[in-house]
């Protein structure tokens, strides 16, 4: 039984022990250098360090206090100015932890100067011999290379891909975690000795509910274990402070979780039961850092979505509630949303968000949409917000003629979708579809026939062609709904980094009946030459619909998040050294700059 925790001190470090496990934290950085689990003498440790903007800049504590020291409570808290920020780490162990808590405060008081930064990690570099089991999901696992057959590996495409001694390609981003359900990562050794992050909220993650970051990968002597506290690889974007803005934040705490089983498997099933242990304790009633609020507060409600064609009910499946916060007057709320927290749930009554106003944003598989509440919900301290029945109706035109694929905001039906997280998937374009897609409505299928993501082959392009017969002459117009997982509208490295979802867009493009004829049509979807094998896209999912002006929803409720913005501002690009586009309004690409099209094989600016 673990009856108490303590805390001793030499001139170097901290040491907090249980009769679980030992801790031991530099003074000189605030660095853990050594994790122990009580009955073992393995030391599961290299190093670790905590870092910001891809180890450009790192955190070293310049101060240390004990917050709180009892036979219940061993508390400290680390400090350092780093990027024009306060930060503030601390480090908790309860008599009943099976490890650390972890937590991080950053704060930008208002007379400090600009900032900005990309990336915030903790990484604990465990002992790869014999840390070698990798796990971020239950079903994806391995046990990695051995350090000697990574050395001297080859480099690929890109460059974070290596061939190793044995032929396999390892690609850190094949191990990469989405935020909307995750709890737990981390290794195991072959016997059963595990570390893992356990996670009982994400609601402070930059780029909300589906954002992706990586989590686990190799390291030749270090497996690295990893948790982004803030995080760009997926296209949510850089975080910038700017002078005469209070802001603060507190990350976590999350749970460094050791524990001993009778195989890996069995150490990742309990880290999992324990993360459900840990969700319900949240939030942590034992936390003091200033900014993290942990009163109850609850948001409850039903929520409804509707075929405007018949007033019927669809039957949610996998449906998510999110409740964000602006992040300012003038800018929009997700995919790169960072000030605020965010909050979600696959039920609307689960959500407990701090105590401010929010906006309420929904989604289902097998409803196409992202529905957006027309008021702003209030969070009151000490009083739960139960909403009622919340009513949208879906953004339906007509009658589904055909569609491609499932709206659930992946690319997982398609071919290669089901194993997506796997290295050179792109290459394999040209020799499995050699003359681009050839689909055929009612005959073809999609798990087989439309691969995961559209391939830009370089110098060649690719065609993406899907036939469909009419029996009958059109009598009206139609809608071809094309949903885009990492729409290149915005480049969110989904598919270089081996990814399955990205931004989600919705785009609709109105097809006149003058254009179709009795029998056979196609409709081609272009690839550009340009770019490469890893700049490309994802569907979500294509539906074509009949148009029936009878039936055009006017729901005020209905607020589908399209993003179709167009730039209509005087061209820029001539003076980079690229024309302005003349015959082309699509936006292909946004940077910095402005918007690019594309124009003759070549980049033009809007």
């Amino acid at each position: 039984m673990i009856t108490a925790v303590s805390l001793t001190e030499n001139n170097n470090s901290y040491t907090l022990k249980n009769n679980y496990a030992s801790v031991v934290i530099s003074k000189k950085d605030g660095y853990i250098t050594s994790l122990k689990i009580a009955g073992d003498n393995q030391e599961y440790l290299n190093r670790s360090y905590i870092d910001a903007n891809g180890s450009k800049v790192g955190f070293h504590a310049k101060k240390s206090t004990i917050i709180k020291n009892t036979n219940d409570h061993v508390e400290i808290a680390f400090t350092d100015n780093v990027l024009n920020m306060d930060w503030e780490v601390r480090y908790t162990m309860l008599n009943d932890t099976k490890g650390v808590y972890f937590s991080l405060k950053l704060d930008h008081k208002a007379n400090y100067p600009d900032t900005q930064f990309s990336e915030i990690r903790l990484i604990l570099r465990l002992k790869s011999d014999p840390f070698n089991w990798l796990q971020v999901e239950d079903n994806v696992a391995r046990y990695l290379p051995t350090a000697d057959e990574q050395k001297n590996c080859q480099i690929m495409g890109p460059k974070e891909a290596c061939k190793v001694k044995t032929g396999e390609v390892i690609h850190k981003y094949d191990w990469s975690i989405d935020a909307l359900k995750h709890d737990v990562h981390g290794f195991s050794t072959k016997n059963g000795l595990g570390c893992w992050f356990v996670i009982p909220s994400m609601e402070w993650k930059n780029g909300g509910a589906y954002n992706r970051d990586l989590a686990c990968h190799q390291g030749e002597n270090d497996s690295l274990q990893i948790i982004y506290m803030a995080g760009s690889h997926y296209g949510a974007g850089d975080e910038y402070p700017k002078k005469g803005e209070d802001w603060s934040k507190v990350y976590g705490p999350y749970l460094i979780y050791l524990n001993k089983a009778e195989s890996p498997q069995e150490s990742w099933r309990d880290a999992k039961a324990v993360a459900q242990v840990e969700k319900a304790k949240w939030p942590y009633s034992f936390v003091s850092q200033p900014g993290y609020i942990k009163e109850p507060r609850k948001v409850t409600g039903k929520l409804t979505i509707k075929n405007p064609l018949d007033n019927s009910i669809f039957k949610l499946n996998d449906a998510v509630v999110t409740l964000v916060q602006q992040e300012s007057n003038t800018e929009s709320i997700p995919n790169q949303q960072w000030r605020h927290y965010s909050f979600w749930t696959h039920s609307i009554s689960g959500i407990s968000p701090n105590f401010s106003s929010y906006q309420l944003r929904a989604w289902s598989k097998g409803v196409v949409g992202e529905f957006i509440l027309n008021k702003m919900v209030t969070v009151v301290a000490g009083q739960n917000a139960d909403l009622g029945e919340i009513v949208f109706m879906e953004n339906r035109v007509g009658p589904i003629a055909w569609e491609i694929g499932i709206p659930d905001r992946t690319a997982m039906e398609y071919k290669h979708g089901d194993h997506f997280n796997q290295w050179g998937l792109p290459y394999k374009f040209p020799q499995e579809f050699p003359n681009g897609i050839q689909y055929y409505i009612g005959k073809s299928d999609y798990s087989k026939d439309w691969n995961y993501c559209h391939v830009s082959v370089p110098g060649k392009g690719a065609n993406w062609n899907f036939d469909f017969t009419f029996s009958v002459a059109a009598n009206s117009s139609t809608a071809l709904s094309v949903s885009l997982n990492g729409a290149t509208l915005k480049d969110d490295a989904c598919v270089r980094r081996d990814g399955i979802r990205g931004f989600y867009r919705e785009l609709e493009f109105p097809l006149n009946e003058n254009g179709f004829k009795i029998g056979e049509n196609k409709i081609t979807l272009n690839a550009r030459k340009i770019g490469g094998y890893n700049n490309n896209y994802q569907f979500d999912g294509i539906i074509n619909t009949n148009h029936d002006n009878n039936n055009s929803n006017n729901n005020s409720n209905n607020n589908n998040n399209n993003n179709n913005a167009r730039n209509n501002a005087s061209c820029w690009s001539v003076s980079l050294g690229y024309p302005c586009c003349t015959n082309n309004t699509t936006i292909y690409y946004i940077d910095d700059n402005g918007n690019w099209g594309v124009q003759n094989d070549n980049w033009c600016g809007l």
